[in-house]
């Protein structure tokens, strides 16, 4: 059985009287299902589930409902028994419903006797046109791959450890190095597997087979093709282009997304609704430009230069040759992962709750990411897969350039903790699995502890 954090954020909701309504966006795959499931046999004396995909029959006879009271009797029927107040209603799949389940959520509020959880794989997309809940109606929360830790607890590493992983984080100091191999390995497996559940199941399943959980990451991809033929409708074409020229763009040396991939003389103001359909599907993960490395970072965005990250590794690595998977799990020295380590990390800032941003000028160059801390201060990231990880001119342009005012900066590879200056600011060179740790940057952690009071 997997642990998720959203099991957490689900009792919660279950505690709270605020919000009525719970619910579940993401891609295809993701858990959302599972984790509702898990959440109600665990803390509901009765479930009532109704996936209006499988069952549209059920869906059509809901959809009939004409008030509060004549739900209640119809789902007693599909259910078979009299619903207790103790019930958990599970709407799935609620996209095929359309505007109706609208409707139905409100009914079921009115009658106030159950607690009800709604989840599809495209809601972003197909119900964009329904009337907004009213504020404080309902909680919605997206549901991502499984973040590293998540796989680390699916691997039965032991709590212990992972303690070790924040603490280290949090005091900059050198984990141990023999585990630092061992994590750094794991790691190098998780990019490979990826986050979905099914496939990391697999992957356990068949012994940690890593050509196991790859065919269940290429079937989900497939998966994703049909979904956008199947909703995207008159825009199909654009936005299937769009995610088949995801894996040839991350490869080339400057990632941003060209247009001309997947239109001739394509325009931003014609085509970002593809690419948002992309992102509202939860298969892609936009990253923005920001012309300035200052706070707020909003301010200087430009949404039509942009790098699109896959929204799971091991999806994206399923339409690579086999050999780039081979060479991240032996750790090979002589082959170019960047892209890809890019996008791991884009996932693990995402599910951290950081809105994925990059910079770029001709004069100072490019950096990765960059985010800002808990305190509103800036902080640019650099991923690196190969040796010369402390080579970073772009980076060290953005420490002296003192209108920037940024006050630090990390390096992701595969490196031990250490730490360098640039200009008087400290460069903290991280281990890669230490972004499972980077949540803490919104809430305490680095953010609550003053710079020049750290001692290494």
């Amino acid at each position: 059985m997997l642990e998720r954090k959203m099991t957490a954020r689900l009792l919660e909701w279950k505690a709270s009287s605020a919000a009525k309504v719970f619910i579940l966006l993401g891609a295809r795959q993701t858990g959302k299902t599972y984790a509702v499931r898990h959440f109600a046999h665990a803390n509901y004396s009765n479930y009532l589930e109704v996936n209006f995909l499988d069952d549209s029959e059920n869906g059509r006879f809901l959809a009939g409902a004409h008030s509060s009271e004549e739900l209640v009797s119809r789902l007693s029927l599909i259910a078979g028994r009299e619903l207790s107040p103790d019930t958990l209603v599970f709407f799935d799949e609620v996209q095929e419903l359309g505007h109706d389940v609208v409707t139905l959520s409100k009914f079921l509020v009115e009658d106030g006797r159950f607690r009800l959880v709604l989840s599809g794989s495209l809601l972003g997309t197909r119900l964009k046109g329904v009337r907004s809940f009213p504020v404080g109606y309902a909680r919605i929360e997206r549901v991502y791959p499984l973040d590293f830790e998540e796989f680390c607890w699916a691997m039965g590493v032991p709590q212990t450890i992972l303690d070790s992983v924040g603490h280290s984080f949090v005091e900059k100091t050198p984990m141990e190095e023999t585990l630092h191999e061992k994590l750094i390995q794991l790691f190098r497996r998780y990019v490979v597997v990826g986050g979905m559940p099914e496939a990391v199941q697999s992957f356990l399943d068949s012994g940690r087979e890593l050509g196991s959980a790859r065919a269940v990451d290429a079937e989900i991809a497939e998966q994703y093709r049909f979904d956008i033929v199947k909703y995207a409708q008159e825009r199909k074409t654009t936005i299937l282009g769009a995610y088949n020229a995801l894996p040839s763009q991350l490869a080339k040396e400057n990632k941003r997304f060209m247009l001309s991939a997947v239109a001739q003389n394509g325009r931003y103001e014609r085509l970002k609704d593809d690419f948002g359909w992309l992102t509202e599907a939860g298969v892609a993960l936009p990253c923005t430009l920001v012309k300035e490395p200052k706070y707020p970072l909003q301010r200087t965005e430009a949404p039509e230069r942009f790098k699109l990250y896959a929204s799971d590794s091991g999806v994206l690595l399923a339409q690579y040759p086999l050999g780039a998977a081979r060479g991240i799990v032996e750790g090979r020295g002589d082959m170019n992962f960047g892209a890809v380590y890019e996008n791991i990390v884009a996932q693990q800032l995402v599910t951290a709750g950081f809105p994925l941003r990059y910079f770029q000028n001709n004069r100072k160059g490019e950096v990765d990411f960059v985010i800002e801390d808990s305190e509103g201060r800036v902080v640019p990231i650099e991923v690196k897969s190969g040796k010369d990880y402390k080579l970073h001119v772009a980076l060290n342009n953005l420490l002296t350039t003192p209108d920037y005012g940024v006050p630090w900066a990390f390096v992701l590879s595969e490196a031990n903790v250490s730490v360098e200056e640039r200009a008087g600011k400290p460069v903290y060179y991280l281990p890669l699995y230490m972004t499972m740790s980077f949540s803490s940057l919104r809430d305490d952690g680095w953010g609550k502890v003053p710079m020049e009071e750290i001692a290494f």
